[in-house]
């Protein structure tokens, strides 16, 4: 059965998989896309605590907000950016989780 539940947490992982390919594509970090998705990332773990893992979250909105804001180059850019890579991963895979298991 869908219920609201069901399509927030649907809608959250189809936007997890943007925002993994919007960073992968983009040439920029300085977009608030991203910012706008950590958002309702929150949003959706404040709702339903029990199904994503708040220090992923953090951790991706923390690197997110260290990339959008560019004080780092260089070597340090792309260790941000793995770790922000590795959190939406396990963000996508706890939702597809959620959803089909």
């Amino acid at each position: 059965m869908i219920d609201g539940f069901w399509l927030s947490t649907f809608i959250l992982m189809a936007m997890t998989l943007g925002v993994v390919y919007f960073r992968y594509s983009a040439r920029a970090l300085d977009s608030n896309w991203p910012l706008v998705y950590y958002t309702f990332a929150v949003l959706h773990w404040q709702l339903y605590p029990e199904g994503l893992n708040q220090y992923f979250v953090f951790v991706a909105v923390l690197a997110a907000m260290t990339l959008r804001f560019e004080f780092l180059s260089g070597l340090m850019v792309s260790i941000v950016q793995a770790i922000e890579y590795l959190c939406l991963v396990y963000i996508a895979y706890r939702l597809f989780d959620i959803i089909f298991i």
